[in-house]
């Protein structure tokens, strides 16, 4: 007699996808360890910028073979792959920091290298997330992207707050956990990877209580991001400690809850998997110029949050505060958090009004504006109050780029073929 095979739930699916996304956050979190890379290589800030800057380009080169392999190897292989190449990457990187083996120029264009190559791997994981949760929860695509999103944005908050929380030093003076911040970034990546393809089978469904969850999911991720970033302001001690835990407790309730939740799945038939008749490619999406205006459009959003991000601890010591680079990183992150999930559920409304969601491409842009004109203003006045305001602004409009793209990306060219890389080359340009 064969065994019963354990079911597989949507919520568990939901739960990996999340913690997938946290980790992936950790790993975009250059700024943290960026002071020892400009050390540890005797570099320029424009240097140590043009570190990331080129990780970046050899992110967007190998997101396109990323893309091909998920369509190739599926969604439980092709993320352990990307995953293995990520850690091999990474923990080049973190032992070229500890002992450098190839020393100056020569030693970060090796970082950039390993930067990118590993992000283009984890990048795997997040396609196929993206594509299955779409094509599980049907009927709140938009807000369970949102959602994933947010916990991307959600996770470069989260990360530091808790890996130099429990450490008791913060950056700059933590120079070895500075050094150490990315392999514990993967390694947790690493974990939650491998939990996210066991769940990857679960089949579609629906229940009329699956959008109150989601919005229940969405306030415990503002409330959890929220209190890790007041850790980040409050100076080690009785308070930050508390702080930490509640964080930390939160974050395990929040699993605890996903796994409890009830599960209602119906047959495939009566569910719609795919209710787009669209199945375009990404090599077909690539010949057209629609393709191309919303690479050069989210392009724009989308890199001026990755300019701000990138330099948050140039800005901070520009102005004086260098103290407060962790606090700034914390605030775009939970602002970017916020950006993720209110264009996700936007994106919802505008379906639902059959509204184009290419106008969130706009209200993204617009604050992106503003975002950078305080942040001009704060620089020429040498105004803390204005720095974090304008980071703020321009984290909100970085979050909600991603969201959107994922769901026109969707909307246009098919669910089935959303995890072959159209969404990751697009972002990979920027």
């Amino acid at each position: 007699m064969e065994t019963a095979r354990w079911p597989r739930r949507r919520w568990d699916l939901v739960a990996s996808c999340v913690a997938v996304n946290l980790a992936a956050g950790c790993t975009y979190d250059y700024s943290v360890y960026s002071p020892v890379v400009k050390e540890t290589y005797n570099l320029t800030q424009r240097e140590t910028n043009l570190v990331m800057n080129f990780g970046f380009f050899i992110y967007a080169l190998g997101s396109y073979g990323y893309g091909i392999c998920n369509q190739h190897f599926g969604p439980q292989r092709s993320p352990r792959i990307g995953c293995g190449v990520m850690l091999f990457c990474y923990a080049i990187l973190v032992l070229n920091l500890l002992q450098p083996v190839v020393p100056g120029v020569a030693g970060a264009v090796l970082m950039s290298l390993m930067i990118g190559i590993g992000w283009a791997g984890q990048a795997t994981s997040l396609g196929c997330g993206y594509q299955r949760v779409c094509q599980v929860f049907p009927e709140s695509g938009g807000i369970a992207i949102g959602i994933l999103k947010t916990s991307l944005g959600a996770g470069g908050a989260l990360a530091p707050a808790i890996f130099f929380g429990l450490w008791g030093q913060r950056p700059p003076e933590n120079i070895l956990g500075m050094k150490l911040f990315p392999a514990f970034a993967s390694c947790t990546l690493a974990i939650a990877v491998i939990s996210m393809t066991y769940a990857v089978d679960a089949q579609p469904g629906w229940s009329p209580k699956e959008g109150r969850t989601f919005s229940l999911l969405a306030l415990a991720m503002v409330l959890i991001t929220g209190t890790a970033t007041a850790n980040s302001f409050v100076p080690l001690g009785a308070a930050s400690d508390a702080l930490l835990a509640a964080t930390v407790s939160l974050l395990l309730a929040l699993f605890l809850a996903l796994a409890c939740v009830e599960d209602k799945q119906l047959p495939a038939n009566e569910v719609s998997q795919d209710r787009s008749p669209m199945h375009i490619k990404v090599q077909q999406a690539s010949k057209t110029l629609e393709f191309w205006m919303y690479t050069v459009v989210f392009s724009t959003a989308a890199g001026s949050g990755q300019l701000v991000f990138t330099n948050l601890s140039q800005m901070a010591e520009a102005i004086g505060c260098s103290s407060q680079s962790e606090a700034l990183l914390c605030s775009f992150s939970f602002c970017n958090m916020l950006g993720r999930l209110s264009f996700g559920m936007a994106c919802d409304i505008l379906q639902h009004r059959r509204a184009s969601r290419t106008l969130l491409f706009v209200a993204s842009t617009l604050l992106a504006t503003v975002g950078q004109l305080l942040l001009h203003a704060a620089a020429l006045q040498e105004n803390v109050v204005l720095l974090f305001v304008g980071v703020c602004c321009v984290g909100l409009q970085f979050g909600g780029a991603f969201p959107t793209l994922v769901n026109v990306c969707a909307a246009r060219y098919g669910r089935a073929t959303l995890n072959g890389g159209k969404w990751n080359c697009i972002s990979g340009f920027w």
